[in-house]
Order: C-alpha cells, then structure tokens, then sequence
C-alpha cells in the first residue's frame, strides 16, 4: 500500500483491525498483540498513517488501518 501511494521508505510496518467500534478500542487491542504493538512503538518508525472506512454491509462493518515508514 505506502509504495502503490509513492511513500519511499526504508522500513514499513502496517497494523489493521476490524469491527472495532472506536478507535480507543482499536489502539487497546493493537496494545495487547505483540506484533502490532511493535510497530506503535518502534522508535525505527517516523511516519504515520492511518484511516478507517464503514461498510455495514460488509462482515466486520468498519475496517481500520494505520502505515508505519521511515523515509530513506
């Protein structure tokens, strides 16, 4: 995703959620995995991007996403 949006980095992580209803909820379930919880932390990574889109007819209905880089 960060290379097809042109982001040039040297190191990228991505974290993604589903069917959280805040983002709080989301943040709290990223804190607890290791792996996600990695890339919020990583002191490598100083760029950040993140969003969520709603589809209710979809099975989770809100999808959340948030790109970790560090430009080269």
């Amino acid at each position: 995703r960060a290379e097809l949006a042109g982001y040039v980095g040297q190191q990228i992580g991505e974290n993604i959620a589903a069917g959280q209803d805040t983002a709080r909820k989301v943040v709290d379930g990223w804190l607890v995995s290791p792996g996600h919880c990695a890339n919020l932390m990583s002191p490598g990574f100083r760029d950040l991007g993140a969003a969520y889109a709603m589809d209710p007819k979809s099975d989770a209905g809100i999808y959340w996403t948030a790109m970790f880089g560090a430009q080269q």
